[in-house]
């Protein structure tokens, strides 16, 4: 499988191989990586190259979840969070984005949620204040780290869903920016 990924501002070309028993091949940006993944839900431990780290990995509600189509290939927005850090992802397939066919922009309303369960430590922005992509609006305790969770695109916060020393469930919607 490849994938054109978007972190920010930056691009890498990503390409994984399968090799059985949660053994892949993964190439960055011409990097070659052996990664060994345990887990199958939101919550991942991978060895990459050797060293572990725990991942949370959530597909974005603005794309949606099902099997079919390009989600079903794994093309989307992502929230990735790697030692403490919240990473807004996108994936799509480079021979897509060639033909003019890459992913749609996020228009319109979109939903932040928490990717794994935790409480809000801080809100740090108010509803209908206009945010930057990447600012940050809240912040959820999750084992034991503080994670900032940012606007997903320049827009206005429309609506924040939780308070400050609210617990959530993974998959809650904590704030909408449009």
């Amino acid at each position: 499988m490849r994938y054109v990924a978007s972190v920010g501002e930056r691009e890498f070309r990503i390409e994984v191989a399968p090799k059985g028993e949660g053994r892949y091949s993964v190439s960055v940006d011409g990097t070659e990586r052996e990664v060994f993944r345990r887990g199958d839900g939101a919550i991942l431990w991978l060895s990459i190259d050797g060293q572990g780290r725990e991942a949370a990995v959530v597909r974005d509600g603005a794309f949606g979840a099902g099997g079919n189509g390009a989600a079903g290939r794994g093309e989307g927005a992502w929230t990735v969070v790697v030692a403490g850090r919240t990473y807004p992802v996108t994936l799509a397939d480079p021979l897509r984005r060639r033909s003019g066919a890459s992913l749609k922009t996020q228009e319109g309303p979109v939903e932040v949620r928490a990717v794994m369960p935790g409480k809000v430590a801080a809100l740090l922005v108010q509803e209908g204040q206009e945010v930057r992509a990447g600012q940050g609006v809240l912040v959820v305790e999750a084992m034991k780290m503080e994670n900032e969770l940012g606007a997903p695109k320049d827009g206005r916060v429309s609506r924040i869903r939780v308070r400050p020393k609210e617990t959530v469930e993974a998959g809650a919607v904590l704030f909408v920016v449009e």
